[in-house]
């Protein structure tokens, strides 16, 4: 498995920071609804609710190649995504980019699988499956992944740690 070495942690707060590697557990069991906003060349922001996974200690979600969010991800690939784990509220900011390993789409299927009941067919470079994926149209799909750059946590819940943001391009 794939994953980052603790990334610099800063507490927002005076409270402690949080330590990566006991959070990322959290966010690889988390399933729900996730916000990807992504940059439009002019204009707002484009936000759309999505269903994403963890894999390799990243975040990767699926969109239709016709998505306006694909249309825009293939313009500007930085990215923000939000979402809850119920012990936490998340923010992932960084650089989209598809997922073409075979191995690693294998992954993603099964994590979907898993997470959400929904079960699509790895293949090609893409997902595909009989059903339509909830939130990214109809199939085939694309995988991408989040390398992020930032990342924060805001505690929703009791948690040995207070707001954090940890960095991945600055290693501690």
């Amino acid at each position: 498995m794939f994953a980052f070495p603790d990334p610099k942690a800063e507490s927002l707060t005076s409270g402690p920071p949080g330590v990566w590697s006991e959070v990322l557990p959290h966010l690889v069991e988390t399933a729900g609804t996730y916000w990807l906003t992504v940059s439009r060349a002019e204009g707002p922001p484009h936000t759309r609710p999505l269903l994403a996974v963890w894999v390799d200690g990243q975040p990767c979600f699926a969109s239709g190649q016709s998505s306006a969010k694909s249309r825009l991800m293939a313009s500007s690939p930085d990215v923000s995504l939000a979402f809850g784990t119920g012990r936490m509220d998340v923010v992932v900011e960084g650089t989209v980019e598809a997922v073409l390993d075979a191995e690693r789409l294998d992954r993603v299927a099964a994590a979907y699988a898993e997470r959400y009941g929904w079960a699509p067919a790895p293949g090609d470079g893409e997902l595909t499956g009989p059903e339509g994926a909830p939130t990214a149209g109809p199939p085939p799909y694309r995988v991408f992944t989040v390398t992020p750059s930032t990342v924060f946590a805001f505690p929703a819940d009791e948690l040995p740690h207070g707001p954090t943001r940890w960095r991945f391009d600055v290693w501690p």
